[in-house]
């Protein structure tokens, strides 16, 4: 009887952690031909991508950054096929270019307020018996060539907002 109410338990634990991390989030198609990425190093396991509005004078940067060991790495997701076909059709699905010109008339505290308001959470944890916080979002990059693979990668990514400098 306690082995079936563990497992139960875990099952609805695994059940309630893989909805949280796809349910509200936002899923940025990118296309390596078309669009910018920078890699950081030899290796995919850190990249970034830029977004600049001088008009509003503000810079976007999403980062992926996996780093052996550390609690503020970014990771990468296999998702069914099918589940990212489910996502495209609740609008969590957005080509990495419509979605930059939908923020283009934010000035830099609204595109603060809408990223809090719609994809962030903060990540509680220990650290030397000492309760930390930081702020995460619930923000992917997927790259378009992966779309039609059976587990389709999805790199979750941090999120950097800040002026244009003016020299």
């Amino acid at each position: 009887m306690k082995n079936c109410i563990s497992i139960i338990i875990f099952i609805l634990f695994v059940k309630c952690t893989f909805a949280q991390s796809v349910s509200n989030s936002l899923f940025l198609v990118v296309d390596r031909e078309n669009d910018t990425v920078f890699l950081k190093g030899k290796t995919t396991k850190n990249f970034r991508y830029n977004n600049s509005n001088e008009k509003m004078n503000w810079n976007l940067s999403f980062y992926h950054n996996h780093i052996p060991n550390s609690v503020y790495n970014n990771y990468k997701y296999l998702l069914p096929k099918e589940m990212i076909i489910e996502l495209k059709r609740k609008g969590n699905l957005e080509d990495i270019q419509l979605f930059m010109a939908k923020l283009n008339d934010f000035n830099i505290k609204e595109l603060g307020q809408f990223f809090s308001k719609h994809y962030s959470y903060y990540y509680e944890y220990l650290e030397k018996s000492r309760k930390k916080t930081f702020k995460r979002y619930n923000i992917f990059i997927v790259y378009k060539s992966d779309l039609d693979k059976t587990f389709v990668p999805c790199y979750e990514m941090s999120l950097l907002k800040s002026r244009i400098e003016v020299q």
